[in-house]
Formats: C-alpha cells, structure tokens, sequence
C-alpha cells in the first residue's frame, strides 16, 4: 500500500495505492481531472482501478469534485454521515454554523490564508500538473456512480477494511479521518494540518466546536499515529504532539 500526496490548486488529494486497486480522497471543486491526470500520467493506472472516492467532510475544497471524479470513474462514493445533512449538523452542533464562520472571518484577515487560497502563483503551478483529458466520447459513456455509501465512526471504509473510519468533529461536525493502524498512517482532512515552517502538526484556526475538537484529539492521540497527510499542509512523520 502506497499513498500519494496530490497537491491541488485547493486541498490535498490522496491517492492509496494497491496492486489491484485504488481509492482516492477529498476532491476539490474543479480539481478532478488534475487527480485522474495523476493517476493515469504519473501512476500509470487506469483510472478505472479507482474503487473507492471518499472525503473526510463535505466542505467544497475536499468534496466539490468527488461526484465528477466518480461519475468519470464509475465507481462507489462513501461520505461521512453527516456530510451534506443541515438538520443533522445543527442537532450536533447547535452553535458550529456561527462559531465557525466567526473563526473562517477572522482567519480570513491573515495573510496565511491569502497564501493558500488566492496566490496565483499556487493556481499556475497547480494548472501545470497533469490533466485527464479523456477519450473522444467518454462523458457520454460514463455510467456515473456505482453505489453510495454513508461512513460512520468505527467502521472501516467500504472494500477497504485496513483503513478505520474515526469520527472527528470539532473543524465541522460531519469531519472524519481514516486511520491505517499497520503503517500508522492518518488521514486527517482539516482535522489537524501541516506546517512545514515548523515541521508539527497543528490544529486548524478555522473550527465549529473548540470542545468538540479537543475531545476528537484525546481520541487521536490515543492511537499509534506514525504519519499525518493532512488536508492541507506538509506531510509531517514524528514530531506529532498535537
């Protein structure tokens, strides 16, 4: 098993690597084919090994692009529980849509986030990876999604049951991350971030429940995590007091 960082214009892509198979999480909006050109280009796969798209929550920049990625792909979706679902979201999180907008306003105003988002030369470098074009006909041939799946917390994904599926909120309420205990490697989405300033993990600025997300760490570091691929950010190994 193999896991590849795929830095788009947006978020970190993943793509886990099995000799007969793959699956691919967090899609942002518009980036689908900048993921598939890896796979096809860099990995030399067909993109139709793809057996799995998931997210770890159903903001844009991590789930925008996962239909179009599966429907290209015809292949199973799986979001967490409460991706997508309002009246869910506020039942466990009655104050989260406030706090969290409160916290994304005042971290919009550094320029970190600037940086992130709005460098154009972060857009032009992200452009010039490599970008599935497809074949004359395909979109019309594409049979979209297979089957969707709802993920909840303890369970293991869907055709992959070496990854454990965690429930983390804290950053939104619906945030998962995928743990693969043999390797020690997590999936961590926004749940914790990568600073390669300070070569650590970190937690994000931008959350909905600061109880939430302390109680999602204790769950954390109670597992032998030897490798954090976080949403966006460096990939960190050791250094992960957090």
């Amino acid at each position: 098993m193999k896991i590849h960082q795929v830095k788009t214009r947006l978020v970190n892509t993943y793509v886990i690597e099995y000799p007969d198979k793959l699956f691919v999480m967090d899609v942002a909006v518009r980036c689908h084919r900048y993921v598939l050109g890896f796979i096809e280009q860099e990995l030399k796969r067909d993109i139709h090994e793809v057996k799995l798209e998931t997210c770890s929550h159903d903001d844009p920049d991590h789930m925008g692009g996962v239909r179009r990625l599966a429907t290209l792909c015809n292949t199973d979706i799986a979001i967490p529980h409460h991706a997508g679902a309002l009246r869910s979201k506020f039942l466990g999180d009655p104050t989260g849509f406030i706090i969290r907008t409160v916290t994304a306003l005042r971290e919009g105003l550094r320029a970190r986030m600037w940086t992130m988002y709005f460098n154009p030369k972060r857009g032009h470098r992200a452009r010039k990876q490599p970008k599935y074009q497809g074949k004359p006909g395909l979109m019309k041939l594409a049979k979209g999604v297979k089957h969707r799946h709802r993920l909840s917390g303890n369970e293991t994904l869907p055709g992959f049951d070496d990854w454990q599926i965690i429930h983390t909120p804290g950053h939104s309420w619906d945030s998962c991350c995928f743990y693969h205990e043999k390797t020690g490697s997590l999936l961590s989405g926004d749940t914790l971030l990568g600073s390669a300033k300070q070569n650590k993990v970190v937690v994000p600025s931008i959350y909905a429940n600061a109880t939430q997300m302390e109680q999602s760490l204790t769950i954390l570091r109670a597992l032998n995590i030897k490798t954090v691929y976080p949403g966006h950010g460096s990939i960190i190994t050791g250094n992960l007091h957090f």
